[in-house]
């Protein structure tokens, strides 16, 4: 397994403009980061800038078949992070189910790419250039509401179901709230897959419950998201979708 270290991190403080600056990227909101544009992951891909913006937060490796890797440093995050659940909340998009986190790399690990589990590192990421409001899919049902993140293309690899009672779902720091791993197989027997599937430029992302379905369940109306620009190859909404 190989590791790479930067040679030069002055892009931290830029963030997302800087990156923006250098690849000549268009933007939607500010709080979600840029849309990169690119066609692969190798290293002569703009993809790799995130190699750069990224190693403030993480540590950088390549693994057999997937290629590259990203994992956030455990004194940052913690031994037991989850994606998609620790350090923020899921708000409802015109999109879908967006997650919502103060965490400076979230821009880019929350919506480009795919997350899975490595026996030996645990929760890693796989960087791509296609922006959604989350790479999950979902299952509903026996009041519980799960995600999974969505598989990196032509690889099997490991990606645990997170669950929380349905009336959890949109409580700030979800991860306070996920239920034992050890029932994650019976919650996945008890429950169905839910959401429209939605064609992206190359991949398929899937919007997950309605806003009406948590809603019934809270008994109050869901938290959303400001206006976000359109992922990446969808045109821009012609319509309120609010009602989601």
């Amino acid at each position: 397994m190989r590791t790479w270290k930067p040679s030069w991190r002055w892009l931290r403080a830029g963030g997302a403009g800087a990156l923006l600056a250098m690849v000549g990227c268009a933007t939607g909101s500010e709080q979600f980061g840029p849309q990169v544009k690119g066609s692969s992951t190798t290293l002569s891909s703009s993809v790799s800038i995130y190699r750069d913006l990224l190693s403030p937060y993480g540590d950088w490796f390549e693994l057999p078949e997937v290629g590259w890797v990203w994992k956030p440093y455990e004194e940052q995050v913690g031994r037991d992070f989850v994606p998609y659940a620790s350090f923020g909340q899921w708000r409802l998009s015109d999109w879908g189910w967006t997650f919502d986190t103060d965490l400076e790399w979230g821009w880019a690990a929350f919506h480009y790419g795919r997350w899975f589990v490595t026996p030996a590192h645990g929760w890693v990421w796989w960087p791509d250039d296609e922006w959604a409001p989350s790479w999950v899919d979902w299952r509903w049902g026996d009041g519980h509401i799960g995600w999974q993140p969505q598989p990196v293309p032509g690889q099997q690899v490991r990606r645990p179901w997170t669950f929380v009672a349905s009336s959890d779902f949109v409580s700030p720091d979800v991860s306070r709230f996920l239920v034992p791993p050890d029932q994650e197989s019976t919650l996945v027997s008890k429950t169905q897959p839910v959401g429209e599937r939605v064609m992206g430029r190359t991949g398929q992302w899937n919007a997950g419950p309605t806003g009406e379905e948590v809603a019934q369940v809270l008994g109050e109306p869901v938290p959303r998201t400001g206006p976000l620009a359109p992922p990446t190859g969808q045109p821009p909404l012609t319509g309120s979708s609010a009602s989601r």
